[in-house]
């Protein structure tokens, strides 16, 4: 008897003997299956070795694979272990050779996703469970668009308790839980037994396949069973009992920025997910996360919390496995280069500096995912960079020399090419539709494969990459410079001035220029480089800003303007920052908004003029006292443990203020503190009435004066100017 089901959930068998399957079935309900399976751990070396290591080992034989991409086939022993027990065999062989004769592989491949790759289907996907649980299979696509997910209940649940301190504690009794599903809203309160009960019974008749609980790694889960547990109540949060591990966060860097993330609380046949712990949900909610699963091959509990790196990862994994590339339990070797090379060769992006100013009828001329791009077109790989096959005609890497393959596709180009077809195809999708939800969805997936892809190039340089490589890297960064520059020249040759290049974005203009034209020199463009390019936008007018601290030097991606279908676009200032209170984020966007009804020069000077009134409004209110609290909270992220800041920052002080009150923070947790006369404390724990006015009134100030001192200096004379700014600062 076959089984027929939407793949919810997976996740090792309790009893670590294989994987346990969730099916969901229309409005039939959600099943249990159990699939008896083990993983496959490889392990290459001599001949000799490898015969007298079979015969430690019942269930193993004899595969020919390849031991790294482009490699030749080899012969390895493939040993089924047990779940719990790959690691432990793995370190076993490794000092059985010695640590050099036998080279393990495979080992630290997550055992979920493999058991994804072995049978080739992914979550949410429409799956054929065959007879006696030993046959697996997909009945759809990791290539559809249009995919289904209605058949997905999904609730929401806020857990209130009743804080007898400042901070929230296991101890404190439950005041009440607020829960949503499908557009009802319950609010469950009174004592606390009948709150846990009425969750118990919520859980039963909405029967949710996903659980979306804020706070629900680091506390809230953890803090509903030991309640429950007190109460002597038999909550079961998933569909069958589970038990958790507990343990310190995970710390790491991305990207320039420290995160910290929880470890994740697991169910069983129901997914939660912690919108406060999830890069994914957080930047693309549930449908980004649905989308990175099916395309990534990860599952859905592990989609919400993986890193794009992870994400990247697990592509390049599914096609190792499908190409039988085993993956090696350490990185490949370092490479060295001479400095005199490493200067020519290493130098990333090119970016061509603007003149700090405000220039009207501009156009910005995108490359749509320029290294995923760069990647495919040029089958970048670390196998493909110098291979011996192509040595005479391969495809040439400008600047640095050598060359990339042209008969064999590289792993790493292979993997990316499914979410690089899928995001294209999204977009023009979203171009084409006139339903507001569809689209909505449709560029939640986009945005969530831009993640997912904003990596492939990063990881190519990543030490810790296990098909990384250093030259494959430069060899990406010298692509691109060689396209920014032939962008350059087109452009130049057919009239047009550049104000501003970076890495694959150029500001042009030309005097009288309309938009055929500007598309014009979009499509020579792409013709000239063989990547595809894009009208970004044209501007009205945009301002290209100063440093603060000298006024004729040039910060490279900080600025503002109105496209002449009056959108706004700001990159680097006060409203596209994280840490800036929402009371500054307003008067910045206020001030934006008035500015963008500017249709010339001097009307633009004039609106700035009046602009002044704006700053004046938003300080009288708060030396008066009429400022909501909640709109002066700054929330920054920690990069060390509060302890080991040297400097009294009004951060690390908060953060010190809160690990004094029991709060576990450090590197990596964001913190939330309102600036007072005594200095900064932790948000909520402060009076309403006892914030800084003068601190916030130099936020505003500062805020002000990036948007309104350059496009005065623009428009007036420097006598006036200077009078201006006087006022304003």
């Amino acid at each position: 008897m076959t089984v027929r089901g939407r793949l919810l959930d997976l996740n090792v068998s309790p009893d670590g003997e294989g994987v346990e399957l969730w099916l969901r079935h229309g409005e039939r309900g959600v099943s249990r299956h159990a699939f008896r399976w083990r993983p496959t751990i490889y392990v290459t070396g001599p001949p000799e070795a490898l015969g007298g290591l079979a015969r430690r080992f019942e269930d193993c034989e004899v595969v020919e694979v390849r031991e790294e991409p482009g490699g030749r086939p080899v012969e390895a022993l493939a040993i089924r272990v047990g779940i719990r027990e790959r690691r432990r065999v793995a370190a076993e062989i490794e000092e059985l050779g010695g640590y050099r004769a036998l080279r393990v592989h495979n080992a630290d491949v997550p055992v979920l996703q493999q058991f994804l790759y072995e049978h080739d289907v992914f979550p949410t996907a429409l799956v054929e469970l065959g007879e006696s649980a030993r046959r697996l299979r997909a009945l759809d696509s990791r290539e559809e668009l249009d995919y289904d997910v209605g058949w997905m209940r999904v609730a929401e649940v806020e857990v209130v308790p009743e804080v007898r301190r400042r901070l929230p504690s296991p101890d404190d009794p439950l005041r009440e839980v607020r829960a949503r599903f499908c557009g009802e809203e319950v609010v469950l309160e009174g004592d606390e037994a009948s709150v846990l009960e009425g969750l118990k019974e919520l859980l039963v008749s909405w029967d949710p396949d996903v659980l979306l609980v804020r706070d629900g790694d680091p506390f809230a889960m953890r803090y509903l069973l030991h309640r429950s547990s007190e109460l002597g109540i038999d909550l079961e949060l998933g569909r069958a009992p589970f038990r958790n591990a507990s343990g310190p966060p995970a710390v790491y860097w991305s990207y320039g920025r420290v995160y910290r993330r929880h470890r994740p609380f697991r169910l069983r046949g129901r997914v939660h997910i912690d919108p406060e712990n999830s890069f994914a949900f957080s930047h693309t909610g549930l449908h980004g996360v649905i989308e990175v699963a099916r395309t990534c091959v990860v599952p859905l509990h592990d989609a919400a919390r993986y890193t794009i790196g992870q994400c990247m990862t697990s592509l390049q994994f599914e096609v190792a496995h499908r190409r039988r590339v085993l993956v090696p339990s350490r990185p490949r070797r370092t490479l060295y280069f001479r400095l005199r090379d490493l200067l020519v060769m290493d130098r990333g992006g090119l970016t061509l500096d603007h003149r700090p100013g405000v220039y009207w009828n501009v156009a910005e001329i995108d490359f749509q995912s320029m290294y995923p791009m760069i990647i495919t077109r040029f089958n970048v790989s670390a196998e493909t960079v110098n291979c011996a096959c192509c040595a005479v005609d391969g495809i040439p890497i400008p600047e640095i020399g050598g060359h990339t393959c042209r008969r064999v596709r590289g792993l790493v180009p292979e993997a990316i090419e499914l979410p690089l077809r899928k995001r294209l195809a999204y977009k023009r999708l979203i171009s084409e539709l006139n339903d507001d939800q569809r689209a909505g969805i449709y560029r939640a997936r986009a945005d969530a494969l831009k993640w997912v892809l904003v990596s492939s190039f990063g990881y190519l340089g990543f030490r810790k990459a296990k098909f990384g490589s250093r030259l494959a890297h430069m060899a990406v960064c010298a692509h691109a410079r060689a396209a920014l520059l032939r962008a350059v020249r087109v452009a130049e040759e057919m009239g047009f001035e550049v104000i501003h290049g970076i890495v694959d974005s150029l500001w042009v203009r030309k005097e009288g220029a309309g938009e055929d034209e500007y598309r014009e020199l979009a499509a020579e463009v792409e013709r000239a480089t063989g990547l595809p390019v894009s009208l970004e936008g044209i501007y009205r007018w945009i301002a290209f800003l100063p440093s603060r601290r000298d006024g004729a030097r040039p910060v490279n991606g900080r600025y503002f303007g109105v496209t002449t279908d009056g959108r706004l676009k700001f990159r680097g200032i006060e409203a596209r920052r994280r840490d800036v209170p929402e009371l500054v984020r307003r008067m910045q966007l206020e001030i934006l908004s008035r500015l963008s009804e500017a249709r010339s020069p001097e009307e633009l000077g004039r609106t700035a003029l009046e602009c002044v009134e704006v700053l004046r409004r938003y300080v009288a209110a708060l030396l008066l006292g009429r400022v909501d609290p909640e709109l002066l909270v700054i929330t920054r992220t920690l990069s060390r443990d509060p302890e080991e800041y040297r400097v009294r920052c009004a951060t690390a002080l908060a953060a010190r203020s809160l690990a004094a009150m029991g709060a576990e923070v450090g590197a990596g947790s964001s913190v939330s503190y309102v600036l007072t006369p005594s200095g900064p404390l932790p948000y909520p724990c402060f009076s309403p009435s006892g914030f800084s006015a003068e601190a916030y009134v130099r936020l505003l100030v500062r805020a002000a004066s990036t948007l309104l001192l350059m496009v005065l200096d623009s428009a007036l004379t420097p006598k006036f100017k200077y009078d201006i700014e006087s006022l304003i600062l």
